[in-house]
């Protein structure tokens, strides 16, 4: 199969040095440079950027665009609309790309044409020991660690537009970033649930890495502003993905269950100008917590005040109390209700149940073990529908028990495999039907 022609994609705004950092990256690339465009859209630059890109000597076709949106999805779209290739490469400006990383995304779409790919972007923290560093850190590693896993499904949260590929004709199909998410952020989780919907897998390349340099503009103070972007940008994904709402933090905040977040909700709603301020002067005890090496105290109070700053997002968007609570309402009344159930009974063998599973594509499964019931899968909103390579995990996570008492009753599974041949869930529940 012939190379697909990439368009790389670059949003930028007052960044030069990371700018040209993630240009002369690109120069390394193993994929022929000759079906490479880079295209960079300058979003409301008052730095030199504009000064560099027209001085910048590039081996690739290199095309600058000047906007003043002071928005990435409207960024984007604007690079898209300008691209010629038939992929679409969305790189922020920020990250560093390997060599082989234009590479293994189009050797992805070669093997499983129509997705949406992403590549993993790790911090490069140079050795950061601060307590704010390490948990970025282990967020982003353990975030790419999870959907590398071949029994990982897939949500919309797993959309990431910082080093993401797919079809240029499927991207316009779809009417690209929502642009009304504006600044706030979110248009990649809510691209997500539209790629969802529509059908699109999605996929992981391992090889496609990029360091990602925001260490160097981000901090505690930082995460808080973007808590505050989440708030607002999650009312935005409910009000047009209404199914969601059941799983949105927003939840937590029309009833708190702990009353530190009962008091905090209620004063945020009546004074939020004395509660900012009282949150400032709490950031600052972050701090000295730290000096202390008081981490987990630390990782309390910062959640707190994570949460905080989220809510105040909500409170922009709806405003008050009783808004919250007809947001939710005008939600399913559970988050997994709806969608194409089918049911499967494990003793005919896990890999028909796999094949089963393939072949439907069911967004929530019965279990059964000959006449025994083992347990239900429930549909999940803004989740992929179910895959056999789902299954064993599932299994394992949350119905080994059931499932080990079902065999203990009925024996092993109808298959032609040995029990040596089994994999890992065969052998977990097996030893807990023996003790059992």
């Amino acid at each position: 199969m012939e190379n697909l022609t990439v368009s790389i994609i670059i949003p930028s705004h007052n960044r030069s040095s990371s700018l040209r950092r993630a240009l002369d990256a690109l120069h390394l690339q193993t994929y022929p440079i000759d079906l490479m465009e880079v295209i960079v859209v300058a979003d409301s630059c008052i730095d030199d950027t504009l000064a560099m890109l027209q001085d910048y000597k590039a081996p690739f076709k290199l095309q600058a665009i000047e906007v003043n949106c002071r928005s990435a999805s409207i960024a984007r779209n604007t690079g898209a609309a300008s691209a010629t290739g038939k992929l679409l490469l969305f790189l922020d400006d920020d990250i560093e790309a390997l060599p082989p990383l234009v590479e293994s995304h189009a050797r992805v779409h070669r093997e499983r044409p129509g997705a949406a790919v992403m590549g993993p972007y790790p911090p490069k923290l140079h050795g950061g020991t601060r307590f704010f560093d390490v948990e970025v850190r282990s967020w982003w590693e353990d975030k790419f660690y999870q959907m590398s896993q071949p029994g990982h499904r897939f949500t919309y949260q797993d959309l990431l537009s910082g080093n993401l590929s797919l079809d240029a004709e499927l991207f316009a199909r779809l009417d690209g970033f929502d642009s009304a998410f504006g600044n706030c952020g979110g248009e990649d989780y809510e691209f997500g649930v539209r790629l969802l919907k529509a059908g699109v897998p999605f996929a992981v390349a391992g090889d496609a890495v990029g360091y990602h340099y925001e260490h160097e503009t981000n901090n505690l103070d930082r995460s808080f502003r973007r808590s505050r972007q989440e708030g607002r940008s999650d009312v935005l994904i409910g009000r047009r993905h209404p199914e969601l709402r059941p799983t949105l933090q927003i939840k937590d905040y029309e009833t708190p269950y702990f009353l530190v977040d009962k008091i905090v909700v209620a004063i945020a709603f009546l004074w939020p100008a004395v509660v900012d301020w009282l949150a400032v002067g709490v950031r600052k005890s972050l701090d000295l917590l730290e000096s202390l090496g008081m981490r987990e105290t630390w990782r309390w109070l910062r959640a707190k005040l994570r949460g905080y700053w989220y809510l105040r997002g909500v409170i922009d968007e709806l405003k008050s109390r009783s808004a919250i609570s007809s947001f939710m309402q005008g939600g399913p009344a559970r988050a997994d209700l709806g969608g194409y159930e089918i049911n499967i009974d494990l003793q005919q063998g896990w890999e028909a149940a796999e094949s089963l599973l393939d072949a439907e594509r069911p967004a929530g499964v019965y279990l059964y073990y000959d006449q025994l019931t083992v347990g239900h899968i429930f549909p999940q909103a803004g989740a992929e529908p179910l895959r056999g390579a789902h299954l064993r995990s599932i299994l394992a996570l949350h119905f080994a028990q059931p499932l080990a008492g079902a065999i203990a009753v009925n024996g092993l599974p109808h298959s032609a495999e040995t029990l040596e041949d089994k994999p890992l869930v065969a052998f977990e529940t097996y030893e807990l039907a023996i003790k059992s």
